[in-house]
């Protein structure tokens, strides 16, 4: 039986003997075989170095090992790859755990990372009054960690409260540090030493106080100020879970009485009154009680009257852009900042009738009536804001009056003419946006209950023999012979009686 052995390529690493009599190629590879697809690229080869001489009528055949078992046949003449079953043979061993697992270990389980979620108790967070006034806000809850493994090691678990400012025109527009700062206000080692908890939910309360003069949540065009409870899990594999929440810090001040202010419009002889409400919230609708007084002119015979009215709610932004270590040297050294300032118009309207003349007083007056709301969108207006670090929002509310003067002939007249002079009147008045208060009382506020005037517990029982009702003292009856019986028991029953009776 000839053997035909050769080498297809230098670079193949295997070797094939051909079998003449079975027609059929045994191809031999010096190492392990990872897939089947590689020795089917010298195919053609092999028929062109081993074609003559051989029978066309009956295929090739190529077999192909490796240092696994399984092999598989290859038909040069049809070309196709006949697999090997995957079935086990009886006898066969199992394939073990470790053979199949991948170089990185894809098959290994690893452990589940432990999961946290948190629970507020208290209220919202809410700081009454202005900041040189409030007391703060109480914050309390309990932070979950939850295992899902029979039994898990932990090596640390820590709460952290910050508070984060995000200034959106930075000194360097690539560097984190210059548009974030954050500064950590508490933290709590919940875990501080390696320890071995069992598959549940742990919980652990926490507790603060924040301070009254720290700046309310705010999102504005130049600048972001929030507040998150930060958790952060580490196993003892290395692995570091973190768990964020975000938090919101609102700031409200009770509304007080209305507050008047007069404005004067020299040369003229206007004046105008306003009051308006001492706070107003996002979302709000609030009146503005206009007044215009000394419309007429009884020495010239003229008078001034309104034609169109408008308003308008104007928000002022201001925000200090500071500079790390890195980029300090651009303004001249560290601790120096970039000043930004931001103003828009969040709501506004025109007043074209609805007002109420009279000039038949002595100097005339005109009563507008105005309606204005602030818009209710998430992010449409930001609340006043005033920041150690830079920042500030303001609100003031802009009016203005457009009026034209006219001649009047004589005092009961009621044909006017236009003098062609006209003025427009413009007024601006500060606004106190802050949230709403709500229902809600500050923490020092809120007195705990107090039991002074509730009576003790039920009464004891230990002198109940001395508390036995005293009944009547009934008359000592004497002993009688058994033959009476009958004519006795009739007089102590008698006796009985009276005695009851008496």
């Amino acid at each position: 039986m000839p053997i035909y052995n050769s080498h297809i390529t230098a670079a193949d690493k295997h070797k094939y003997t051909y079998n003449t009599d079975t027609h059929t190629f045994n191809l031999t590879h010096t190492h392990h075989i990872p897939t089947l697809t590689m020795p089917v690229i010298s195919l053609s080869r092999i028929g062109q170095k081993l074609g003559h001489g051989h029978d066309k009528s009956k295929p090739f055949k190529l077999s192909l090992h490796s240092a696994a078992p399984d092999h598989a046949h290859v038909d040069l003449q049809r070309g196709e790859l006949q697999k090997p079953s995957s079935k086990r043979k009886p006898g066969a061993p199992r394939p073990s755990v470790e053979s199949a697992k991948s170089a990185k270990g894809s098959l290994v389980r690893q452990p589940a990372d432990p999961t946290m979620a948190l629970t507020i108790e208290s209220p919202p967070l809410v700081c009454y009054g202005s900041p040189k006034d409030s007391t703060g806000a109480l914050l309390s809850g309990q932070m979950h960690l939850s295992v899902s493994e029979a039994a898990q090691r932990i090596e640390s678990f820590t709460l952290l409260l910050r508070a984060q400012v995000l200034v959106r025109r930075p000194v360097h527009g690539g560097c984190a540090d210059c548009s974030t700062q954050c500064d950590t206000l508490a933290r709590w080692p919940l875990i501080a030493d390696p320890v071995t908890l069992a598959r549940g939910t742990h919980s652990y309360p926490f507790s603060h106080l924040l301070a009254g003069h720290l700046p309310a949540s705010s999102d504005n065009a130049l600048a972001r100020i929030s507040y998150s409870v930060v958790a952060v899990a580490r196993t003892a594999a290395g692995d570091e879970t973190t768990y964020t929440h975000p938090l919101t810090l609102s700031r409200a001040i009770l509304p007080g009485p209305d507050k008047p202010s007069v404005r004067v419009f020299p040369p003229t002889t206007l004046s105008a009154s306003v009051a308006l409400p001492s706070v107003v919230h996002p979302g709000s609708t609030f009146p503005l009680s206009l007044r215009l007084d000394g419309v007429r002119n009884a020495q010239k015979n003229t008078r001034w009257r309104l034609r169109r009215a408008t308003w308008r709610i104007d928000e002022a932004a201001t925000a200090v852009s500071p500079a790390c270590a890195v980029h300090s040297a651009r303004l001249g050294g560290a601790g120096k900042g970039v000043l930004h300032e931001d103003s828009r118009t969040v709501a506004s309207a025109d007043v074209k009738r609805g007002w109420k003349s009279d000039f038949d007083t002595a100097d005339g007056r005109i009563e507008i009536p105005i309606t204005a709301a602030l818009p209710a969108a998430p992010g449409a207006v930001a609340c006043d804001v005033v920041s150690p670090c830079g920042i500030a929002v303001k609100h003031v509310l802009v009016v203005e009056l457009i009026v034209a003067e006219e001649w009047q002939p004589t005092a009961v007249s009621r044909a006017t003419t236009a003098t062609g002079a006209a003025r427009v009147l413009r007024m601006q008045f500060a606004l106190n946006v802050t949230a709403r208060s709500g229902l809600g009382i500050s923490w020092d506020e809120e007195a705990p209950p107090r039991y002074e005037d509730v009576p003790h517990a039920p009464p004891g029982y230990g002198g109940a023999e001395q508390q036995r009702f005293r009944y009547a003292e009934f008359p000592v009856l004497e002993e009688v012979p058994a033959a009476a019986d009958a004519v006795e028991e009739g007089s102590v029953a008698a006796v009985d009686a009276d005695a009851l009776e008496g």
